[in-house]
């Protein structure tokens, strides 16, 4: 997993196109997403259905999912100047150092929860464990290392992306499941 890491290889939006025969995707078509594990990398390849039942898939495939094509949202009259969640998970991505992989894996498992990201599958590369997303609307994959906390660490977290990306925002956990008890 280190190598993914290494080759910044975080996110990447679905394609327009069925990349195995070119033709452009219609609004909610049903298509394939393939992660390819290659030597310089991973590879995101995106298939219509017809390419998909047609074609045996390539070699190395690591992981693959089902979705609907949704067009592009139309570009926004005004960027939005404040950091948001999902901006400082991007931000987080970029150039994630080892020290904020815990606030990326909160920041995605919030935006889980608000189902902007959705889990597609847990892969494992190199020993590291990661969490395969994909952005609810622009269909973008995010890889995301998966790490362990507890309960109890949140609120220590939330502090900590706070901090870094000038955010507030809380997340409400009861108090009877913080407890330092709970298993990672």
């Amino acid at each position: 997993m280190a190598a993914i890491v290494e080759t910044e290889w975080n996110i990447k939006a679905r394609s327009p196109v069925c990349q195995a025969t070119g033709r452009p995707f219609a609004g909610d078509e049903v298509f394939h997403t393939m992660l390819l594990e290659r030597a310089e990398g991973l590879e995101r390849l995106d298939w219509s259905e017809e390419a998909w039942q047609s074609q045996p898939p390539p070699e190395g495939m690591l992981s693959c999912w089902k979705s609907v094509f949704k067009p592009a949202p139309p570009a926004p009259v005004e960027a939005v100047t404040r950091e948001d969640a999902e901006s400082e998970l991007r931000r987080l991505l970029e150039n994630l150092q080892p020290g904020d992989e815990k606030c990326a894996y909160l920041l995605a498992l919030l935006l889980e929860r608000k189902r902007i990201l959705k889990s597609r599958q847990k892969i494992e590369s190199g020993g590291r464990k990661c969490v395969v997303y994909e952005h609810a609307v622009t269909q973008e994959t995010l890889l995301v290392p998966e790490v362990n906390f507890k309960l109890s660490e949140t609120d220590a977290l939330i502090a900590e992306v706070n901090q870094s990306g000038g955010m507030v925002f809380r997340v409400n956990v009861p108090a009877e499941l913080v407890s330092d008890s709970v298993p990672e």
